[in-house]
């Protein structure tokens, strides 16, 4: 059994070595000094001994480098170091891994080196990149569908002017949409406060209603981010097309600010009163509830007689 008296140098580095990561002690200077045996396997290394005292850098896509080269700057001066990357095995094979790197000191205190420890992520990250192009062939054939829509009101709307009207009106706020979604295409790590909002309120805009959006840092926000407000936001402004000033005619006025957390706030004001609320456990508000509460933020609406005011707030991670 194990016991805290137990535990002596050699028990711990007994620990290292069964670690179903790759762990590796690196010296001040970047070079490898020892490789546990699962990570020499998950590397697909044979012999340690071809390898050591090699630049652990040297071992990773020219790209990266710089990136690894960084990492062990910023551990040795304190903090410790987390980011995913990809690094193909000795062999070849591909393999995506989490890599931490921490710095060690001596017995005198003294910095002494680098533990870095990486875990095959691959699986996972294959499977990121199937959903993401499963989503992507959603999206292309989402925008398909766009496009018929708008083929087949033209065509049924031929001939009547006031069909004609309609049928343009309706096709401006589908591209609208269809132009959103252009926002959320795969590779993209972040998206535009200033793009975004506009984009999602913009096939909404009537005459009778003013739209004033205020967006103090326009910075790029997070995926997880902008899937969130573009969920918010949308339900918001549906909701205004049924009960509020997109139907009847008033203001909304929709304020960002993007500093430790990022805050979407949605002031409605409509010209008459508004007689259907959102209430709790009712399904939109409930879906926005969830997405928030998932990103680890908070949704708040608050109802006044002739309007709303709803405000979302995000960490800014």
């Amino acid at each position: 059994m194990l016991r805290k008296a137990s535990i002596s140098t050699e028990a711990l580095a007994n620990v290292l070595a069964q670690s179903s990561d790759c762990v590796k002690l690196i010296d001040e200077h970047g070079a490898l000094m020892w490789m546990n045996p699962n990570g020499l396997c998950s590397m697909e290394i044979d012999d340690f001994g071809t390898i050591e005292g090699q630049s652990w850098s040297s071992f990773w896509p020219e790209a990266t480098q710089p990136q690894i080269q960084s990492a062990c700057i910023s551990a040795r001066n304190g903090t410790p170091q987390r980011f995913q990357a990809y690094c193909p095995t000795a062999k070849g094979k591909d393999r995506w891994w989490d890599v931490s790197v921490t710095a060690l000191s001596g017995p005198d205190g003294l910095f002494s080196g680098f533990l870095s420890i990486s875990r095959d992520i691959t699986d996972s990250e294959l499977a990121r990149q199937a959903l993401s192009i499963a989503a992507s062939e959603m999206r292309h054939r989402l925008g398909n569908s766009y496009a018929i829509i708008c083929g087949l009101m033209f065509s049924h709307a031929k001939g009547s002017t006031e069909l004609e009207a309609f049928s343009r009106e309706m096709t401006d706020r589908i591209s609208a949409l269809a132009h959103a979604q252009t926002l959320f295409n795969d590779g993209q790590a972040s998206c535009r406060l200033d793009a975004l909002i506009p984009a999602l309120v913009d096939p909404f805009r009537r005459d009778n209603c003013e739209v004033h959006v205020d967006i103090d840092a326009p910075n790029p926000i997070s995926q997880s981010a902008a899937d969130t407000i573009a969920l918010v936001v949308g339900e918001l402004s549906v909701n205004s097309t049924k009960h509020g000033a997109f139907a009847h005619g008033g203001t909304i006025n929709i304020r960002v600010r993007n500093t430790e957390t990022i805050q979407v706030e949605w002031e409605e004001e409509c010209v008459q009163d508004v007689r259907d609320h959102s209430r709790r456990g009712g399904q939109g508000l409930t879906l926005m509830d969830r997405i928030t509460q998932a990103r680890r933020g908070s949704f708040d609406m608050a109802w006044r007689q002739s309007g709303l005011t709803a405000l979302l707030t995000l960490p800014n991670a």
